[in-house]
């Protein structure tokens, strides 16, 4: 099977996250607060998976040009400062905007707001980027 560059861009950032996120799971319990942690590698191994699935299917998004390298960035960013920002929440306790899985724990007021601006920024533009994807889907299946 032929992948374009686009798709095996998805493809490899897809393959890498899952990579990341299995390493992390090895070291889940040396965190400061280890049910980040895992929340974090969960969301690097199924992120990645899904990078890798969109990376498959990409060829079948019907977007200009602009608009799907957009797309693209936009999801790797976000789904890489997702998995970021929890791994950071996780290494420091910090859980203003993570209640659950960050209950017990706190951190500095800066390092709370780092963190905050990285997940919430990053499920912004990933939510964008995926939005994007599924335009194109549906432009693609009624062109």
């Amino acid at each position: 099977m032929t992948f374009t560059t686009s798709q095996r861009t998805l493809l490899i950032a897809g393959a890498l996250l899952f990579l990341l996120g299995l390493l992390q799971g090895a070291v889940i319990q040396s965190f400061v607060n280890p049910r980040m942690a895992l929340s974090a590698h969960l969301t690097a191994v199924q992120s990645g998976m899904a990078l890798m699935i969109a990376g498959i299917a990409w060829s079948a998004v019907s977007l200009g040009a602009f608009l799907s390298r957009g797309a693209r960035s936009l999801i790797v960013v976000g789904m890489y400062g997702l998995w970021f920002g929890l791994t950071m929440s996780a290494a420091t306790g910090a859980s203003k905007n993570l209640p659950i899985a960050g209950a017990g724990h706190n951190a500095d007021l800066m390092t709370e707001r780092l963190v905050s601006i990285v997940v919430l920024g990053s499920s912004v533009l990933m939510t964008i980027g995926w939005a994007l994807f599924v335009v194109g889907l549906v432009r693609s299946k009624s062109a």
